[in-house]
């Protein structure tokens, strides 16, 4: 009798407590003690087919700005623009912190740039960010890197032509066009015959291993999937160590030549961002500076660096040519501005034509927002108390711009399920409510080589060839609405015709 008293009590205090934080915060489903809208998260993701159609059904009774709670924790999400730029461009510094899924955190160990917070991140990023900038990124050098490897593909689809037509796998093709611009940027190399085939298995496993990313594994502690979910625990490990010491693989040989003094660094004009790296590794150490720039972190940074820069885009490629083949007449009309640009093709499309080509950055825009690479964007922490909408968040609560919903909030982008480009042309202010890089102090760091390389490319790629299904059409439904991150069908081949 005493412990159910007690239970009950228990409940009643937890219940009440619930019930004076949730009074303050943005509305959203009545929650549970200890479980909050867990059970109705997976009910609503489960009826409506997706986390993305859930949460924007949670958006349409709600409002652009609601809370579900995982667990104890508020979780704030924004579905607007106007709010999303609000919070977190305008009071940017109160949340600059990420509410990392515990998995990730595990792996990472604070390191990096994608799983890392506090001055490790502040760090890294402002590094990052000039060492880009000194290998020309945003200006003309990236531009002829990125032309350089797309004639490099190009040259390898027209020898394999027959009667003028090439049958291209979308996928391999992408992964290894953008793999070689960032592998070019990040350790000077590329891919070639004698190790392309090692690149494309680890890209499949990584596609295999993409639906264990769900909600429940991003928000679950480390020791509930040892338990729980052992062999789904040692895959998630498994494949995030095996990226990880892949693409540092480089990094680590040269670090270890250079301690034998095989390998001199070039102090006043580092050729890619390893050896930048490790310049600076140097220049710490030499003024007993600061400690981050260690190899390990060097590894993290490198996989972030690269998973942010090569799958992201590869995959926006993907869903970009999914979506063109399925509308032939977006494709004619872009190629039709695109020749007048390059007087009849007569010269590559350059990213100085970015302001003349309209219709191509309309393209581009609803591209991105279909192809919307995250269905659960990145939480942040909010360490000051903040007013959304009118509505006081704490500190300690976690909020995010929920991208996925955002990018389907039909209040701002009518119809969109519909692919519509002339959305854009009709109001020019929608292009810049497309946000796939993220928004405020945590936005990606490659977006300018990711913004350089879907300009390029597809411009380049229209302007050369014909492009059709071989075969069916590919859908372009995401094959994974269960997971936090996007799929596009990569099972598609296309025909390209040599204009």
């Amino acid at each position: 009798m005493i412990f159910v008293l007690l239970l009950t009590t228990f409940l009643a205090f937890l219940i009440v407590k619930q019930y004076l934080n949730a009074r303050k915060l943005p509305p959203g489903p009545i929650s549970l003690p200890l479980i909050g809208n867990i059970h109705q998260l997976i009910y609503y993701i489960w009826r409506e087919k997706g986390v993305v159609p859930a949460f924007d059904l949670f958006r349409k009774i709600y409002g652009d700005v609601f809370t579900l709670w995982l667990g104890p924790i508020p979780h704030v999400s924004i579905c607007d623009y106007e709010t999303s730029q609000e919070v977190f461009v305008k009071n940017g510094n109160k949340f600059k912190d990420r509410f990392l899924p515990p998995i990730f955190e595990h792996v990472s160990g604070n390191l990096g740039l994608v799983s890392a917070n506090g001055e490790t991140w502040a760090e890294m990023r402002r590094f990052a960010l000039l060492a880009f900038r000194t290998m020309g990124v945003g200006r003309d050098l990236m531009e002829e890197r990125i032309l350089n490897e797309l004639n490099s593909r190009c040259a390898e689809i027209d020898a394999d032509a027959v009667n003028g037509k090439t049958i291209v796998h979308t996928s391999d093709f992408f992964d290894i066009t953008v793999g070689n611009v960032i592998n070019s940027v990040l350790v000077g190399k590329r891919f070639d015959d004698h190790n392309k085939e090692e690149f494309l298995k680890l890209k499949g496993r990584l596609d295999s291993t993409a639906e264990l990313f769900t909600i429940f594994d991003l928000t679950v502690p480390v020791w509930i999937l040892q338990k729980v979910c052992p062999v789904r625990y040692a895959r998630m490990i498994e494949v995030q160590e095996e990226i990880i010491n892949y693409v540092s693989r480089e990094a680590q040989e040269r670090y270890e030549q250079f301690q034998k003094g095989e390998y001199t660094l070039n102090h006043e004009d580092p050729q890619d961002f390893v050896e930048a790296y490790l310049v600076k590794m140097e220049e710490e150490k030499e003024k007993g500076g600061s400690s981050m720039y260690t190899l390990e972190c060097l590894k993290h940074v490198i996989g972030d660096l690269w998973l942010a820069g090569q799958d992201t885009t590869a995959t926006t490629l993907v869903s970009g040519f999914n979506q063109l083949v399925n509308h032939p007449e977006v494709m004619k009309k872009c190629r039709e501005e695109l020749m007048k640009l390059t007087e009849n093709g007569s010269r590559p499309l350059s990213l100085k034509d970015r302001a003349e080509s309209h219709y191509l950055n309309a393209v581009l825009a609803e591209i991105q927002r279909h192809a919307s690479i995250l269905n659960v964007n990145f939480w942040r922490i909010n360490h000051e108390p903040t007013t959304v909408k009118g509505y006081t968040v704490d500190s300690g609560s976690v909020i995010t711009a929920q991208l996925g919903a955002l990018h389907v909030n039909n209040d701002i982008f009518k119809n969109p399920e519909n692919f519509y480009p002339e959305r854009f042309i009709e109001n020019e202010k929608l292009l810049n409510q497309v946000i796939p890089f993220g928004i405020g102090k945590r936005s990606c760091v490659g977006e300018n080589i990711a913004k350089s390389e879907l300009y390029l490319m597809i411009g380049n790629l229209l302007l050369r060839y014909n492009i059709k299904a071989h075969g069916s059409l590919p859908s372009t439904e995401d094959q994974l609405p269960y997971s936090a991150g996007k799929l596009p069908d990569k099972t598609v081949k296309l025909e390209f015709v040599k204009l």
